[in-house]
This record gives C-alpha cells, structure tokens and sequence, in this order.
C-alpha cells in the first residue's frame, strides 16, 4: 500500500510510558521523526512517551505483528536513548483491559551521571522487541503473555478512541516533553465512534473526525500525537485508495481539535 505522511506535528516489569524535560521550552520539545511512529527530540531532553497497540488485527497476520512491533518500538526509541517514562500497552476489545508490556521511567543520562549509554539501552530494546513480538505471536517466547493478548482481542471491535484519550491522560500525568503512538490494526472500527461502518454509510470525515477528537479530549501540552498504520489490513488486504485517505483525514482532523503541539497519521508501520 502507498503510504502517506502528514507531518501537522522487562526490565523492570513487563509494562510502558514516558517523561521528563522542558515542555514547552524549545530547546527540550519533541516532535514526530522521519519514520513511522518514530519521535524525534534533541539527545539531552527526555521524552515521555505512551504507546498503544492494537491488537486485533496483528494476531491475524505474522507479517503485519512484526511491522506493528517494530513500530512500537521505533516509538520507544529516543526515550530509551534519552530518557524519560516509557509506557507501552496491548489492548484489543476493551481499551480498558490492557496488556502493559512496559511502564517504568528511563533514566537520562544526566541521572546516571554518564556521558554515553551502556549496556542497558542494549538491554531495554531487545526486552521490549521480544515482550512485544511475544504479545503479538511472532515469537512463541511467552505463550502466557500471548493466551492473554489473545483474550483481550476476542470479541473483535477495538476501542481506538478510549486507547488514545487513556494514553494521552498517561503522557499529561508526566512532566517536560511527551509524545503519544497509536500503532494500529488498521480497520479502525471504534466501538464508541464506528468509523468504517459510517464512512461506508456516508458519514463526512470532517464530522468523524470532529467526533473522534472530542472523545480523544484535551491533549494541550503534548508534543506529538500520532496514528502509525492506518488502513493497513491483516493478510495482505488493501483497502480503497479513497477510504485510506480518510482514515488519515479524520485522524488529522481529530488531533487538531484536540490542541496537541504536532501531528502525524501514516498508512506506514
């Protein structure tokens, strides 16, 4: 599928999020990097980070868990170089009911009182790639951790909107800069908001994505909102050229109306 960028803007326990640094002081400001999910910020500032990954559709499909994966650990990335609370969770049917794969602080390297990483970033990504691949099903590392995702996703509908608002409550709790990804299944069916079913009605996306950003809520003082593999189905499945450029419509839209510094909506992962 083509993809399309719009830039607008365990270690510990086997959970997610981030923070940490000068919010609104430019010169420690994130914003969304040059690759899917990615977030981009000067090497001395922590971010905050909260990821969430749906799912539902990556368990349908090894090829599309690994892409959704490795985006959720691009996401992680400058917080594991740089610092800050990193959070990053499954969920599948119920936004509510969540596997964290990782919620703890990242120290900077001003905290350790180092000049350069050592064998802990190493550590950290390689955790969070396996604990994520294993949720997901590429790897059988874990079938525990996998019987649970696996439960989350029974039932189908993902919860989309309430995923994103909890992660960006996560992001807002934390200090300095912070940065939220949704990783997506792609068919983005919120059971709150319907969104394939009422574009296939006719709905506008410019009133869906009004909609999707008033159950988003406020995210005043995040750095960077983002929607990582919009429209990319499991099995190799394309949607419409029409209904992709929707998808990525209503998610700009709906990330403006909720006051976030920077957005960004890909096909890509």
């Amino acid at each position: 599928m083509t993809g399309r960028w719009t830039t607008l803007a365990v270690l510990g326990a086997a959970s997610l999020a981030l923070g940490s640094c000068g919010g609104s002081d430019a010169s420690c400001a994130a914003k969304p990097g040059d690759t899917p999910g990615s977030v981009q910020a000067s090497a001395d500032c922590p971010v905050s980070v909260s990821i969430a990954v749906d799912a539902t559709g990556a368990l349908q499909d090894k090829a599309l868990a690994r892409d959704a994966g490795s985006a959720a650990v691009r996401a992680a990335e400058h917080t594991i170089t740089a610092g800050g609370h990193l959070r990053m969770v499954v969920f599948g049917g119920d936004a509510n009911a969540v596997e964290v794969i990782y919620d703890d602080r990242v120290p900077s390297l001003e905290e350790l009182d180092e000049t350069r990483r050592g064998p802990m970033e190493n550590d950290l990504r390689r955790a969070l790639g396996a604990t994520i691949d294993s949720a997901l099903g590429v790897i059988d590392e874990d079938p525990d951790l996998a019987g649970r995702v696996q439960a989350l996703s029974r039932g189908g509908t993902s919860d989309i909107a309430r995923a994103v608002r909890n992660a960006v409550r996560d992001v807002k709790q934390q200090t300095g800069a912070g940065a939220v990804t949704l990783v997506s299944d792609g068919a983005q069916s919120s059971d709150q908001l319907m969104l394939s079913r009422r574009l296939q009605a006719g709905d506008s996306s410019a009133s869906l994505g009004a909609e999707l950003g008033g159950l988003l809520g406020s995210a005043d003082g995040v750095d960077v909102l983002q929607a990582v593999g919009l429209g990319r189905l499991p099995d190799r499945v394309n949607q419409s050229a029409k209904r992709t450029d929707e998808l990525v419509e209503i998610w700009r839209t709906a990330c403006e109306k909720t006051g976030a510094a920077n957005c960004a909506t890909t096909t890509e992962l």
